[in-house]
């Protein structure tokens, strides 16, 4: 399957998941794909072929936006470097959950829980050390017993009610032993806080025009926290105590259009304004449904609430 069709794969089973979901848009540089909200469950999508394509500065970038938007980063794929990915199970690509296709439908389609992960090693399963030790007291099962019906020692059997995962066929013989299911689920939707410091060094800043750094400057100055990301498709998420500001920062061009169309399609699944700030005076306030503010306008403004009162404005006025 090539990567354009393994994109509307997800996609579609999204949608049918109950997922409302971004539009596809094939813009570069970009760290996702999709974003696809259920409830209050936020998914960051990267879909790719072998995933030893995600770079870490890129997996970097997907975490910190995640935890800007208190979303859920996951990537989906079907092989590494190492050969394809099973089934039913969870990898990790730089601290980020990584899945097949076939695990997504499973998952959001059939309800069925994915218990495995993969680790230096081989597969393992998260216990439920508490259930294993209830049943094994309740069952009159000692635990020399118990640990030769397991094949290990004494000690590992102890570590395992204490906490520590096992491998898939220990699992397996544990429920064979107990005659019920110990393992826990893994949670798709774990939402993950990027420790490593938010915004950008200002040696950083020096992939971004210099109009772009001019406009996140005045952001700063009028009271908003800026983060700039490199490979997304709006140029900075910007924040103050009460509102997030999906951020798109650029020369007015033709490119412009397609970037307020996917900007436009993200504001309304993650649920966050959005905003196009350009440099020319343009007889428009608004592009594919993107509130527009030009440079002119962005100078005399004095706060936060200034930007928010003229994006409302300008939300619901028709060009």
């Amino acid at each position: 399957m090539k990567r354009l069709e393994l994109l509307g794969e997800v996609r579609d089973t999204l949608i049918k998941a109950g997922f409302y979901v971004s539009e596809l848009y094939l813009m570069r540089p970009i760290g996702f794909d999709l974003v696809a909200r259920r409830d209050n469950s936020l998914l960051i999508i990267k879909v790719l072929i072998n995933i030893d394509a995600m770079a870490e500065e890129v997996a970097s970038e997907l975490r910190k936006l995640s935890t800007l938007l208190k979303g859920c980063p996951l990537i989906i794929g079907q092989k590494s470097g190492a050969g394809d990915l099973q089934d039913d199970a969870i990898y990790d690509r730089f601290g980020i959950q990584t899945i097949t296709l076939e695990t997504l439908k499973t998952n959001l389609l059939e309800g069925i829980p994915i218990e495995v992960y993969a680790a230096p090693g081989g597969l393992y399963v998260n216990l439920d050390n508490e259930k294993i030790k209830r049943l094994r007291v309740e069952q009159n099962i000692s635990l020399g017993s118990f640990a030769r019906s397991l094949k290990v020692s004494r000690r590992t059997v102890q570590m395992y009610e204490d906490g520590m995962n096992a491998t898939i066929e220990v699992t397996i013989r544990i429920e064979d032993a107990l005659g019920t299911n110990v393992a826990l689920p893994i949670n798709l939707f774990r939402n993950i806080e990027y420790k490593k410091e938010v915004k950008l060094k200002s040696s950083e800043l020096d992939v971004f025009r210099k109009f772009q750094r001019e406009v996140f400057s005045i952001l700063e100055k009028v009271g908003y926290t800026v983060t700039p990301l490199e490979r997304c498709v709006f140029e900075a998420v910007s924040q103050d105590k009460k509102k997030v500001l999906l951020t798109c920062v650029d020369e007015y061009n033709k490119n412009l259009l397609k970037k307020a169309q996917a900007v436009s399609s993200i504001s309304k699944v993650t649920e966050k304004h959005a905003v196009l700030i350009t440099d020319k005076d343009v007889n428009k306030t608004s592009l594919e449904g993107t509130p527009l503010i030009v440079r002119r306008e962005l100078k005399k403004i004095r706060g936060p609430e200034e930007i928010i009162d003229l994006i409302l404005e300008r939300l619901y006025r028709k060009n």
